[in-house]
């Protein structure tokens, strides 16, 4: 088996194995390997095995113990890298002609045991990256620069040389200089000003003075980075100033004192480091330097004076550090740079700091410790905030809110239209309409057609004359195509059915990201699990159980664009699910891609020419395939395994021999036999192993028994029980040593489990490659390493598991079985040690448990109530996890926007005009029980909240408003009437060629329509709606009145209506309380007091006259009322009208309430207008109860806004009522927010869930702050729950009453 996978490997990392006593023989096998790296290894020597590997090209054998290399190392032709940094190499240990490898480009010598350079180093002439820094180097010779012609990065640092051959100016590719931490001699780098390509200079603690640092520094102008820190610099020479590439200058642990002007030539640096020096100030040109990010300043004697006041002209300033110094405070200018991370003040003389430190919002790390006198500004009122987990990670931040808001305030109005632009529009429609009815000749049908293919596609548009001349225009154009000649013809119910809309870029993500398809090629998806998998390479080689689709991109003809033919292989032996699905899915890339040609079948052996040379003739069939989609059921087979508990606070568990001799009564065990789960507690182990044995077994049950297995926990106490588990062991129980000690500390548990290692096998044309994933402790290994399309191994070295991705390949799969195989015999490992494979989706509780985090709780949608969540939890049932890093979706934008305005009066007139002239008919009916009576002509206006209202309304509409219903109703009667149209058309004919009169066309213009309107009171019963919607109750109606046009239905609720209905009343729309009397009784034997208030939510077109509480507290000097009293007169019942106005109601209001009083009551004697204020008689006041204090001010009509908080979207969201809002408004399953202009609701609704009522109280916050923020003016907070509002609450609402009782139904 070794034979036909390890001779493919072309690339293994063996980092953090222990080979110090045998290194893995089965590496001689691997003949193709090019790349190794056995870092951490333990390694003595350089085995022999790997220099017999000739086409290995990168070696790497870091942290190491090698001490010399063997001379068969000079044999490997093909070496490119040898690294053995951290090693302890000396010079007699390596080979002489080791550099006499031509291909040798890289050497890493560094952190070795070398006193000199390497014999013969000059003859590596192919050499470009040389390090041999940490050293015992003294000399350089000069034949290295002489030869190494080519090197670019060289590190001779931290070593003990003292001087650097002239010689160096011959590497004149040379971009990369090292030699810091050498004693060099005083004038060393004149040589230095000829490596013209030189990036990075590194002459770091060289004992350079501003005496032996040459002039001609200014040469290097590609320099970027140059590090002169520990020297015994007292300024910056001035050659360096003239670098003005530099982009990093590192002068820390020096003696300078000031800084030239000519700082501002390093115009593109990032980085400077000034630490440790004997500055007193800052240079002021340092703020021309726009693009530094990076000021380092510590240890300086720098005072608030020597800060320049303009550095706040660094915007880019990430880092600024300017601890250990002599500052009292930092100019404010500072504060400015808004782009500070990371401030250092820590040891200096602050006494104070200014208060817009505060607003630097992306300050990570402010550190001001060792400064004594230091008062600390006040921080601004922290923003309203959700805090962690509670919240849900949600940023409730004025701040964070307002910029993902990013909304300016926009006003809705009402669309206005070109009345004479829709006529001109209709009329053209109409005649051709009439021409086609009749059957005009065919010249003429063809003109008609281009006018109604341009009606058609714009009737949902009410634009004007332009856009219907620019729609006739481009049909003009296109005159011969057919599909333009076609006439309108009547909607059959086939024409309804719509194209599904399927999403298919889940099916070819390939597809959308242009991977695929967007250049020519071959291109090959394989069935898998009823979904295309797309292969690596378009190969010729098919499995007889796959079904395969093939996709041939190629360039049209002369034509732009790309050609597609797709074809799907069926195998001889394949199912019937991947039959369907490759033809399925064959269509699917079909119209993903726009094509127009069908897709071809290929069976096995009867492959269509074309389709052989896509693969040049050659296609190969071979045996096997994948598996099909269809579950199989298959018994699952349970290794049987006992794991062995170790350590206290971080508890691990090892594999051990299922042996009474693995037994100690210090540990724990658990011991797993498939659906018997036995856990048994040493005598001696301790609380945490216990605990963390049992909490394993039922991850075990719940991952990989779907909670079917029987778990047994054995404690020291159950001596019965005892038995049970040794039975299920090898070997005598009784020889079972009891337990020394007496108590836990007695015992050290010294167990450490290796380090896990993680490879990533790759799979490529010929060979294999298997590198390994970094990570550490700042970077766990996590669940997100784990790719779909890849397959990986994790070796623990109890035990090596096989992670195979969902969308990984078959071959990949199965060279990844075989490559588990050979690792696990490739190193020494305990006799339990076995291969595992794990599939995405479905790992055992074991491989997750090495993995960082690996939470298998199940994912919580938070926009659900706790009880909903783990009902759903309970039935399996999917749920959402939050967006983002824990963070749930919010939308609060709403909160943001500012008030819609009122509409004008003047438009609110125009509208009702509009729609009134409109308005042919109004027939009203009130449904009593399963009957509909006609209402009086006095009675309509007039509803009571215990009934239901039908209004059949007839009126004019254009024919481009019309809906798809309306139009296909419009065209079968049109086809019904016929006759009559022809009839009426030819009469036109035969008047003129000026085609009638103007009367006649204008009665051609708009068609009637008629809308029947379902009102339903706030009292009525439920079952109103569905009595109306049977059908033969709709027929009844058309019946009785005749209605021969086409009809549509629209249901409103009390105080829901909408403008259009409103304006058919004239603002006499009065809803009364209870039910209506029977045969207009005008009231019972004995009569009440009612109240109404009118009032206009928005604009006058929402006006109403509604029944309310008759008490005096209810009236507001800002509204008009009416109040109707019963009284007797001559010995009989009549009533009295009080329309009472309040002294700051607008005329319009006044006028209007008026107006209601004289018309509404028949039954009224008489109509008396009280002004507020003018000796009202006491017979008003005792009917509303005596008089109270009631508000006199209702500018709050001005600002009342009503909000909805609800997660029926899948996350929370905050949406804005109209201004026209009622009490029914309140969905009793969302939580509201109403905004008074003084004070902020919060309504909660009796079945809103805990989430929407917590985020809710937070959005509420959030708003009170804003508006705090807008107008300066703090509003007071309170909640309100359902069926518990308070007065002030309630006075808000117009027409407020009790709520209806919910049905409660048992789930």
């Amino acid at each position: 088996m070794s034979a036909g996978v390890l001779p493919f490997l072309r690339a293994i990392d063996f980092t953090k194995n222990n080979f110090k006593d045998d290194f893995p023989a089965a590496v001689a096998n691997m003949t193709s390997l090019t790349w190794l790296r056995a870092n951490k290894t333990h390694l003595s020597d350089v085995p022999d095995s790997l220099c017999k590997l000739n086409k290995l090209e990168d070696l790497i054998l870091s942290r190491n113990e090698i001490k010399e290399l063997p001379q068969e190392i000079t044999e490997m032709a093909g070496l490119r890298s040898l690294n053995l940094r951290h090693n302890k190499l000396q010079k007699e240990g390596i080979p002489y002609s080791l550099f006499d490898l031509e291909e040798l480009t890289t050497l890493d010598f560094s952190h070795n045991n070398l006193d000199s350079c390497p014999e013969n180093l000059h003859r590596a002439k192919a050499l470009l990256v040389l390090n041999v820094a940490h050293n015992r180097i003294k000399e350089v010779p000069p034949s290295l620069f002489t030869q190494l012609k080519y090197m670019q990065h060289l590190d001779l640092s931290n070593n003990l040389i003292e001087y650097i051959p002239p010689q160096i100016r011959r590497l004149q590719q040379l971009k990369s200089l090292n030699i810091s931490y050498n004693p060099l001699q005083h004038d060393q780098f004149r040589s230095l000003s000829g490596l013209t390509q030189l990036e990075s200079l590194n002459i770091a603690h060289t004992q350079r003075g501003i005496n032996n640092i040459p002039s001609e520094f200014d040469k290097l102008a590609s320099l970027t980075e140059i590090d002169l820190s520990y020297n015994k610099l007292t300024r910056v020479p001035e050659p360096v100033y003239r670098l003005e590439n530099l982009k990093r200058a590192n002068f820390s642990h020096n003696e300078i004192s000031e800084m030239s002007s000519l700082t501002e030539c390093w115009t593109e640096l990032i980085t400077l480091n000034l630490t440790e020096n004997k500055l007193k100030d800052i240079p002021a040109c340092i703020c021309k330097l726009t693009k530094l990010k990076r000021l380092y300043l510590n240890g300086n004697q720098i005072t608030f004076e020597g800060v320049p006041s303009l550095i706040g002209k660094l915007q880019n300033l990430e880092v600024f550090m300017a601890a250990r110094n002599l500052l009292t405070c930092i100019p404010d200018s500072l504060c400015k740079c808004n782009s500070l991370k990371q401030m250092n003040l820590s040891g200096n003389q602050l006494v104070a700091l200014p208060a817009s430190i505060w607003e630097l919002k992306q300050l990570k790390n402010l550190n001001t410790d060792d400064n004594p006198s230091l008062v600390m500004p006040d921080k601004p009122p922290p923003e309203v905030k959700g805090s962690g987990a509670e919240f849900y990670n949600v940023d409730f931040s004025l701040y964070n809110q307002r910029k993902v808001a990013g909304l300016k305030p926009s006003a809705e109005t009402m669309p206005q239209k070109d009345k004479e632009a829709e006529r001109k529009k209709l009329r053209a429609r109409l005649r051709i309409k009439q021409a086609q009815l009749k059957g005009e000749e065919e010249g003429s049908s063809k003109d008609s057609s281009k006018f109604l293919k341009g009606m058609s596609e714009y009737k949902e548009d009410s634009g004007s004359v332009s856009t219907y001349l620019s729609s006739r225009a481009r049909l003009n154009k296109n005159e011969n195509e057919d599909e333009e000649r076609k006439l309108i013809k009547h909607k059959k119910w086939t024409d309804a059915l719509t194209k599904p809309a399927l999403d298919y870029s889940e099916l070819f993500p390939e597809v959308v990201n242009g991977s695929v398809g967007q250049e020519e090629g071959l291109y090959m998806w394989r069935i898998d699990n009823f979904l295309p998998l797309l292969l690596d390479d378009a190969v010729g080689r098919f499995y007889e159980t796959d079904c395969y689709i093939i996709l041939h991109a190629n360039q049209r003809d002369n034509l732009p664009g790309l050609q597609y033919n797709i074809h799907f292989w069926i195998g001889a032996k394949c199912e019937i699910d991947k039959k369907a699905c490759a033809a399925i899915h064959a269509v699917h890339l079909r119209n993903m891609l726009g094509c127009d040609n069908r897709t071809t079948r290929e069976e096995q052996g009867d492959e269509s020419d074309e389709f052989i040379l896509y693969f040049d003739g050659d296609i190969e069939v071979l045996e096997g395939g994948s598996e099909s989609g269809f579950f199989q059921v298959e018994e699952t087979i349970y290794v049987k395994r006992l794991y062995k508990c170790h350590g206290q606070n971080n508890v691990l568990l090892e594999p051990v021999e299922i042996h009474v001799d693995s037994i100690d009564h210090r540990h724990s065990y658990l011991l797993d036999d498939g659906m018997d789960i036995v856990v048994w507690f040493g005598k001696l182990s301790k609380l945490t192993q216990q605990k963390k044995a049992t909490l394993f077994a039922e991850k075990i049950n719940k991952l990989e028994r779907k909670n079917k297995a029987k778990i047994t926990v054995i404690t020291k106490y159950e001596s019965e029980k005892q038995q049970l588990f040794f039975s299920m062991l090898e070997g005598d129980a009784s020889v079972i040593s009891e337990p020394a000690g007496e108590k836990v500390e007695d015992y050290d548990d010294a167990y450490s489990v290796p380090t896990p290692k993680l490879y990533e096998v790759h799979l490529g044309v010929g060979y294999l490659e298997l590198p390994q994933l970094e990570f550490s402790v700042n970077r766990p290994m996590t669940q997100q390493m784990l790719r779909t399309q890849r397959v990986y191994l994790l070796d623990s070295f109890t035990d090596v598991f096989v992670w195979v991705g969902a969308h990984s390949d078959r071959l990949l799969r199965a060279a990844a079985a075989k490559l588990s195989i050979e690792i696990l015999k490739m190193i020494k490992r305990p006799a339990t040690a076995i291969v595992n494979t794990c599939f995405e989706g479905v790992e055992s509780a074991m491989f997750r448990s090495f993995f960082h985090k690996w939470d298998d709780i199940v994912a919580v949608d938070f926009t659900r109530a706790a009880d909903k969540v783990i009902a759903a939890a309970n039935t399996v049932e999917t749920l959402k996890v939050a967006d983002g890093k824990g963070e749930m979706k919010v939308d609060l934008t709403a909160l943001f926007i500012k008030r819609e305005p009122p509409m004008s009066q003047t438009d609110c007139t125009d509208y009702r005009e509009q729609w009134k002239e409109n308005l042919e008919t109004m027939s009203c009916f009130v449904m009593e029980g399963k009957n509909y009576t006609r209402l009086p002509a006095g009675e309509q206006g007039h509803f009571y909240t215990e009934n239901c209202y039908i209004f059949l309304c007839t009126y004019w509409m254009f024919i481009s408003d019309f809906n798809d219903d309306l139009l296909e109703q419009y065209v079968i009667l049109q086809k019904k009437t016929s006759s009559g149209k022809k009839k009426t058309t030819e009469e036109g004919e035969n008047g003129g060629e000026e085609g009638g009169s103007e009367e006649e066309e204008e009665e051609e213009e708009e068609a009637l329509v008629c809308r029947v309107y379902f009102w339903q009171g706030r009292d009525a019963s439920k079952v109103c709606w569905p009595q109306y919607s049977l059908s033969s109750f709709r027929s009844k109606i058309r019946e009785k009145i005749g209605i021969k046009m086409p009809v549509e239905d629209e249901r409103c609720y009390q105080q829901q209506e909408n403008m259009k209905f409103l304006s058919y009343f004239n603002g006499q729309f009065m809803i009364h309380k209870g039910k209506r009397p029977a045969n207009n009784d005008p009231e019972s034997p004995h009569p009440r007091p009612r109240l109404y208030q009118v009032r206009q939510n928005g604009n006058i077109l929402a006006q109403r006259c509604v029944e309310i509480g008759c008490s005096s507290l209810l009236l507001n000097s800002g509204f008009c009322y009416m109040l109707k009293v019963p009284a007797e007169k001559d010995g009989e019942m009549c009533f009295i009208l009080y329309v009472w106005i309040g002294s700051r109601s607008s005329e319009e209001l006044m006028n209007a309430s008026i107006e209601i009083g004289k018309e509404a009551f028949d039954d009224v004697d008489t109509v008396s207008v009280l002004y507020e204020g003018t000796n009202e008689p006491d017979i008003f006041w005792s009917a509303l109860g005596g008089r109270r204090q009631y508000d006199t001010n209702a500018d709050w009509m001005a600002l009342i806004r009503l909000f909805r908080c609800s997660n029926e979207r899948g996350y929370f969201a905050v949406s804005e009522k109209c201004s026209d809002f009622c009490q029914d408004d309140l969905s009793d399953e969302d939580v509201m927010i109403l905004d008074s202009g003084t004070d902020v609701f919060v309504w909660i609704g009796e079945e809103s869930s805990d989430v929407e009522r917590k985020l809710a109280l937070k959005s509420a916050q959030l708003y009170q702050q804003h508006i705090q923020d807008l107008s300066g003016e703090a509003r007071k907070l309170s909640i309100v729950r359902r069926g518990k509002e308070n007065l002030k609450f309630i006075k808000l609402f117009h027409g407020w009453g009790p709520f209806r009782a919910r049905t409660k139904t048992s789930s």
